[in-house]
């Protein structure tokens, strides 16, 4: 029996209760001194004992609902007892701390030990269940402007220590896809999995108004006048996917001592140039221009690694060793589009071109890359991904040039070459030490700068400066274009981080401007075709060297070319013989017949065939008619 009762105290009080008119005034009173016990074995004895004495007094009924009404009141009663609806925590998250004695959890318990949830035994007794061994709470809405999907913001302790991290809000309204909150050291499992989200859906409905809604993107660079990360009114909830990105895009150290030893590499034009395309980036889209590549190519101790972190120190980590904005070619194609899609508007920076797995395939990536737009791909939940654009500058380099001959002219047209024939960082190891420890100052300078300039006055500016490269140099319209960026953002960099110092000026990069010639794809498979002439002499031959395989024959300067040998190694090349051929005979660089065609049936040493005659030196223009063979 209950410690104060016995069970004559019980037997007599049921007595009195039920005998004449039931009295539900000294049920209660008796139904409350049973469970002033904590011992669940002594309340079961005494409410068995009231049931056999309501049983045999014919009261069972009525004494049964008043039962259920006092357990479940008595069970209210211990929650509101046990449990004050607001967090108790001694520390809250940095940049929270507007949630401390407000933040609500309803039924729930929260504390520095963790969150228990209030629940009742099978026999109606009232209990604290764990759910959750550390403080887990919802800090922050993230609300995307551009898809308007939202994530949250959940903060959680390890050890003495607050933690953040960003989920979709579909993951903590799942059982199943909660679970994924352990990978970040969250105490979840599949079996406090459902609770937790009831959980977190109470936080979310008690603190609606208190949790802080944020605007986001899910990328950097420019976004309704606003440029991320440096904005205080629109976030990146990319976090988890570029985590390490957003981490070092940072400042640290001394903004004068990086800006003074910057002044003195800036001497060096390679290295002007490289800034000046990390510089560029925030201007594409806002001017309203397409990426391109700036390649710094040479051989090895030439310093174009340090030079490459030169231009990521502008935004933020400079030292080279796990360097998330320094990467290599090693990464496949979607990787590097996905990448340069979250940088947006900040520089692509790519090492070591060389490299590359697959030369063949080089061209392509450089024209996909510089598009401005990632593929149309499938969606593993159906239907198709949201399509990926950036507009950034890709800065690379290599020891070998990336334009081959074989280049499609639209690969070389989208390229600044830049050629290093000499040092270009004296000293690599000092350059190294002062950006490891010195960096991420200048580009919000820049942004800053950028900013306040009205869009106008930018575009006038990059129009008059258009115009006059096209007027000094002869070159095509997108290279062209991709140089007035570099000169544009070398102009923006001086006034507002460099001061003092002189512009680049068209007669210091005209050196790495490629012609319209170099650019023409007829133009260079012509060229080709004439080298490949001369290293195959021998195969124009009638000689026993040649084992039988005789290509044609030169005469006059004039290389009679058997047509399926030359469109094989043209192909071989990289070159199609069906687009190049009509452009080179509009050229006058191939003998026509006087039907004006290019192609000849001849013989030559014994073997008929058609042959093109192409003219070696296209200073001369040798007129062969068709039915008469010279040979």
């Amino acid at each position: 029996m209950s410690e104060c009762l016995s069970n004559d105290d019980i037997k007599e009080i049921c007595q009195n209760a039920f005998k004449d008119e039931y009295d539900a005034d000294m049920v209660s009173n008796l139904l409350n001194e049973i469970y002033k016990s904590h011992d669940k074995e002594i309340r079961e004895k005494c409410i068995n004992a009231i049931l056999t004495e309501a049983r045999k007094l014919k009261q069972l009924t009525r004494f049964k609902e008043q039962l259920k009404q006092f357990k479940k009141e008595y069970i209210q009663r211990q929650i509101e007892a046990n449990v004050s609806g607001v967090a108790e925590l001694s520390t809250v998250p940095k940049g929270y701390e507007n949630i401390k004695g407000i933040y609500s959890c309803g039924d729930y318990i929260l504390n520095d030990e963790g969150v228990k949830k209030t629940a009742k035994t099978k026999d109606g007794d009232f209990v604290l269940v764990p759910i959750c061994s550390q403080p887990l709470l919802i800090v922050e809405r993230l609300r995307n402007i551009q898809d308007n999907c939202e994530k949250v913001v959940l903060a959680f302790c390890v050890g003495n220590s607050w933690e953040t991290v960003q989920v979709e809000r579909e993951v903590i309204a799942s059982n199943t896809k909660i679970i994924r909150l352990a990978n970040f050291s969250i105490d979840v499992t599949s079996e406090t999995a459902k609770d937790i989200v009831k959980y977190l859906q109470c936080l979310m409905q008690k603190n609606i108004n208190l949790i802080k809604v944020s605007h986001t993107v899910n990328r950097l660079g420019w976004q309704n006048g606003e440029f991320v990360p440096y904005s205080d009114k629109i976030k990146c909830d990319s976090e988890l996917n570029f985590k390490d990105i957003i981490k070092q895009l940072k400042s640290k150290g001394n903004f004068e001592v990086w800006q003074k030893h910057c002044l003195l590499l800036r001497e060096n034009i390679y290295l002007r140039l490289v800034m000046a395309a990390s510089f560029s980036a925030p201007l594409i889209e806002r001017i309203g221009g397409l990426p391109f590549i700036v390649h710094l190519w040479g051989g090895t101790g030439t310093g174009k690694t340090v030079a490459l972190c030169v231009a990521a120190s502008v935004w933020g980590k400079g030292a080279y060793n796990n360097n998330a904005l320094i990467q290599s070619f090693r990464g496949t194609e979607y990787a590097l589009s996905e990448k340069a899609a979250f940088l947006y508007s900040l520089p692509v920076i790519i090492d070591e071109g060389q490299t590359v797995k697959n030369k063949d395939d080089f061209d392509t990536l450089i024209m996909n890359l510089t598009e401005g737009k990632g593929k149309i791909q499938g969606s593993a939940s159906g239907g198709i991904k949201k399509l990926r654009h950036w507009a950034n500058c890709f800065i690379t380099t290599a020891e070998e040039n990336i334009i081959k001959y074989n280049s499609g002219g639209g690969t070389s047209n989208r390229i600044i070459n830049i050629a290093a024939q000499s040092k270009i960082i004296n000293d690599g190891h000092i350059t190294m030490q002062i950006i490891r420890d010195n960096y991420g100052f200048a580009g919000k300078e820049y942004i800053e700068y950028i900013k306040k300039l009205p869009l106008e006055q930018l575009k006038n500016r990059y129009d008059d400066l258009f115009a006059k490269l096209k007027d000094n140099t002869d070159s095509t319209d997108k290279q062209l274009m991709a140089m007035t960026f570099l000169l544009l953002s070398d102009e923006l960099s001086e006034q507002c981080i460099f001061k003092g110092e002189k512009p680049l000026s068209i007669e210091n990069i005209k050196p790495f401007l490629t012609s319209q010639k170099e650019i023409d794809n007829s133009e260079r498979a012509y060229n080709w075709a004439v080298n490949w002439v001369s290293q195959n002499m021998n195969r124009f031959k009638d000689s026993i060297n040649n084992n039988g395989e005789v290509w044609g024959k030169i005469k006059d300067d004039v290389a009679i070319i058997n047509k399926n040998v030359l469109t094989e190694y043209l192909q071989r090349a990289g070159f199609d013989y069906g687009a190049v051929m009509p452009e080179l005979a509009k050229r006058n660089k191939l003998i026509k017949t006087p039907q004006g065609k290019w192609l000849h049936s001849m013989s030559v040493y014994g073997c008929k065939a058609s042959y093109v005659q192409m003219i070696l030196n296209d200073n001369e223009y040798l007129e062969v008619k068709d039915d008469v063979s010279p040979f």
